[in-house]
């Protein structure tokens, strides 16, 4: 029951903190799709796209190659190959072809963020190529370095030991760290880069990804010895958060 609270209260804090925070956001959004940003532009970058997919692509390999439960490989399949599309279409439009930019430019121009220029707090090269990073850019890169890492800790959490059902650790707050963890870097990336693609994306991920929980719990409790004892593990530990 404590634990229960203190979730709930951890909850509400969030949500309070959201609604605070909402309209900073949409303001960054409305600029960054609408307004000034649109001069802002980097495209043809093909070089700084590819190495930031093959980054973030990285990410996957704990799942890929670390998997300990025999989830279908179709559900598995699809799940990974929504993060995969998000991450490749996000950076292909980010730094080369910038199609989200041209569209809603057409349809709403500067003056939606008259009187709004965000403060570039970080500024750095990376093969040449200037970066600029507001505040809420900032806010994203955090909440990404957080997925990856609930990502490559609950792998080696998980991967490493010989238990047969792991419920310390990360395990003990969350059944499926490691998807919490995929689902934080694509919402980062959110954050960090709110256009229509990402906006349309987000769910889309969130969905697969909450499904495919659904089918690895099934196996789980089919494949240990005593499938109560995922059922009890259940009951005081939260799917995702």
């Amino acid at each position: 029951m404590v634990d229960i609270d203190r979730r709930k209260t951890a909850l509400a804090v969030i949500g309070v903190l959201t609604l605070v925070a909402l309209p900073s956001f949409l303001r960054h959004a409305v600029w960054l799709s609408f307004g000034q940003a649109n001069r802002m532009v980097i495209q043809g970058r093909w070089d700084i796209v590819a190495l930031n997919v093959g980054v973030f692509l990285a990410v996957l390999l704990p799942l890929v190659f670390g998997m300990r439960w025999k989830v279908d490989w179709g559900s598995r399949s699809k799940s990974l190959g929504v993060y995969g599309a998000f991450i490749v279409s996000m950076f292909v439009e980010m730094y080369g072809v910038p199609l989200s930019f041209y569209l809603t430019s057409a349809a709403l121009s500067e003056p939606a963020t008259v009187g709004y220029q965000p403060e570039f707090v970080v500024s750095f090269t990376v093969f040449g190529q200037g970066f600029a990073m507001t505040p809420w850019k900032l806010i994203g890169a955090a909440i990404t370095a957080v997925g990856i890492g609930l990502v490559a800790v609950g792998w080696a959490v998980l991967y490493r030991t010989d238990e047969e059902l792991k419920t310390d650790g990360l395990y003990a707050y969350s059944r499926h760290p490691q998807y919490v963890g995929i689902i934080l870097v694509v919402f980062g990336w959110f954050v960090h880069w709110p256009t229509l693609l990402t906006m349309a994306l987000l769910p889309v991920l969130v969905y697969f990804y909450y499904k495919l929980a659904l089918r690895e719990e099934e196996e789980v409790r089919e494949v240990i010895s005593d499938g109560s004892k995922y059922d009890e593990y259940a009951e005081t530990t939260p799917r995702f958060v």
